[in-house]
């Protein structure tokens, strides 16, 4: 085999690695979006929500009737 065919398939292996590599890192991004955004969109009210919540509770027990 040539020295300059061998050349060619390290290249397209290496182009095929960086392209995989590139790839996992867009889906890799993607996940973490979708991670952040139900955070900031279901989460997050929920727990502002409970803590609302156990407030309001604790200040109905200690008021005078």
């Amino acid at each position: 085999m040539k020295k300059y065919a061998r050349n060619l398939i390290y290249d397209k292996l290496h182009r095929g690695a960086v392209l995989c590599c590139v790839g996992l890192t867009l889906y890799g991004s993607l996940i973490l979006g979708e991670h952040v955004y139900t955070y900031f969109t279901v989460v997050r009210p929920r727990i502002q929500a409970n803590k609302a919540a156990a407030e309001r509770e604790l200040l109905a027990e200690g008021a005078p009737e």
